[in-house]
């Protein structure tokens, strides 16, 4: 009897696991299916062929999770998330982190919500600029991971995006080859230091159907100044 409750107890895990793997599958193909279908309306991606839309946008977007263990129930901000990468499906195969994408087309900010609620996930979409938000109090240092693909330079990813990270937290940029984020990283030396920040290493993607492909791990170790980030117009003038 105790070798059958055994026995039973490891086929109901199994079970379970595989309730859960196949959910994940089909919220990834639904994914797919709703962004093919919104591209045009909302100009998400040139990327249309599924099985590039597998390996460029999901497949690239869960790189950080080979290189960083997102704690349980994280607080996760996403910004310049366009089309829900890397954030959507981050928390389609991690549903226990409160995830929140910003986002500033309104355009764009439609079809995440859409997406959402096509996709039955529990997430906050927010519309603004990264710059403005990031002095919002109800915003501002309240994340415990902030992660972005969006293609600027990391001084100024670094700029709008660790007044986001709580103190003790990390954010997560995805950048492109390992010599050119090298190049990126010494220019935003300044940019870090003045955010409270700490380089934390370089994770260089092997085999990533977007080519190489690099992750920049950077960690908050005090708080950001008040005046940080600054309006766009100076961030562009003049990185930090």
């Amino acid at each position: 009897m105790k070798h059958f409750n055994s026995d039973m107890k490891q086929w109901l895990q199994d079970k379970a696991k595989q309730k859960v793997k196949n959910k994940i599958m089909n919220q990834f193909n639904r994914y797919e299916q709703i962004l093919l279908r919104e591209n045009e309306k909302y100009n998400l991606t040139a990327i249309t062929d599924l099985e590039e839309i597998r390996q460029k946008h999901f497949a690239d977007s869960m790189n950080i999770l080979t290189h960083y263990d997102i704690p349980n129930e994280s607080r996760v901000l996403d910004i310049g998330s366009g089309g829900g990468f890397p954030g959507v499906p981050l928390k389609i195969v991690r549903p226990d982190i409160y995830l929140t994408l910003l986002e500033s087309s309104t355009k764009k900010c439609g079809f995440l919500k859409l997406l959402a609620g096509e996709l039955k996930l529990d997430l906050q979409v927010t519309c603004a600029r990264a710059e403005e938000a990031a002095h919002d109090a109800a915003l501002r240092e309240q994340f415990d991971l902030v992660v972005s693909r969006a293609v600027a330079a990391l001084p100024m990813l670094c700029e709008l995006c660790l007044p986001f990270v709580e103190v003790g937290g990390m954010f997560v940029a995805y950048k492109g080859t390992l010599e050119k984020t090298e190049q990126e990283l010494a220019d935003a030396a300044g940019a870090i230091d003045a955010c409270g920040a700490q380089f934390v290493s370089l994770c260089p993607v092997a085999s990533s159907a977007m080519g190489e492909r690099t992750l920049v791990m950077i960690k908050k170790v005090k708080p950001t100044p008040e005046e940080y980030p600054r309006k766009n117009s100076a961030i562009q003038k003049k990185a930090l």
